[in-house]
């Protein structure tokens, strides 16, 4: 099979339709159908179907699919590991981070890697660990330092970095860091700034809430990016929202709240993500090492 034709059937798939893939690709629309088709006669079975929307996989196209986009992968991983050896590095190395990760670690990392190697080039992404995960499994980041998973997973290769505890986070004037050892009862009042229901740690503030026997805690924001400067947004406000307990130190004016453990156990470990299987270049390697370095 040549590689293209997997790339035209991946193509199909992410855009439901012949005709717009083909646009996308800079084909004729007769070009990719008989792509498609010669896939299909290599199968035995038919990879698509219409629908009122355009295409869409039948059972034995979405399992043909899934293993079409590990081919890719390992594909690519195979081009870059030769471009390694070639030019005796990888110069790009693709990285993200989650915005509660202590961000002093990774920058001091990232810094003295770029001292060390002059023609190395990072491109680093900040979002949240679910979509930072997703990236990983499908090859647009090498490595990914987030809170590690819960359920353990052969999808990747992990290396443990450390273990600390976010914390419920609000302005220092607010009347509740007069209080110590508060419960969830004493924040079913409050107004909280949170990540959108799709993300762990929401789930995870709503399950304490739930097992109190607690209503769900007042959202007054959602969001799905994070940072610092959402404690601009909330800064005297009487809002609570949950970050790295370090975030007081880059985030003037907030301090972490005295919540009971016990109700809100906000405990996690941190750790480098990787691919299970993907080609790691030298620079990802290395970035690794020095990560590893500044947590010990």
């Amino acid at each position: 099979m040549d590689t293209r034709d997997i790339d035209y059937l991946l193509a199909v798939d992410m855009y439901g339709g012949v005709s717009r893939a083909a646009e996308a690709l800079g084909l004729s629309q007769p070009a990719l159908t008989k792509a498609i088709q010669r896939v299909e006669a290599m199968t035995g079975l038919p990879l698509f179907e219409r629908t009122a929307l355009g295409v869409s996989p039948t059972q034995a196209g979405t399992l043909f699919i899934k293993r079409a986009k590990r081919i890719r992968l390992e594909y690519e991983d195979a081009m870059k590991e030769m471009h390694g050896l070639k030019s005796g590095e990888q110069g790009i190395l693709r990285i993200g981070y989650s915005p509660s990760m202590p961000t002093g670690v990774i920058v001091s990392a990232c810094r003295q890697l770029i001292r060390e190697r002059p023609v190395a080039r990072l491109r680093m992404s900040r979002r949240f660990a679910r979509e930072l995960l997703d990236m990983v499994t499908q090859g647009t980041l090498d490595l990914a330092i987030v809170p590690l998973p819960e359920v353990h997973t052969d999808s990747f290769r992990v290396w443990a970095l450390f273990s600390d505890r976010l914390a419920v986070m609000a302005d220092d004037a607010h009347p509740l860091h007069r209080r110590r050892n508060l419960t969830l009862n004493d924040l079913v009042d409050q107004e909280w700034l949170l990540p959108g229901s799709q993300f762990t740690l929401r789930q995870r503030v709503e399950t304490a809430f739930r097992q109190q026997g607690l209503p769900q805690p007042h959202l007054r924001i959602e969001v799905d990016f994070g940072g610092t400067l959402l404690f601009d947004l909330i800064r005297g406000t009487q809002m609570l929202s949950v970050a790295g307990a370090e975030s007081s130190g880059v985030a003037p004016g907030f301090l972490p709240l005295d919540v009971r453990q016990d109700e809100l156990d906000l405990r996690r470990r941190v750790g480098i993500v990787a691919r299970a299987g993907a080609y790691l270049p030298p620079l990802a390697e290395r970035l690794i090492t020095l990560l590893e370095d500044q947590v010990t």
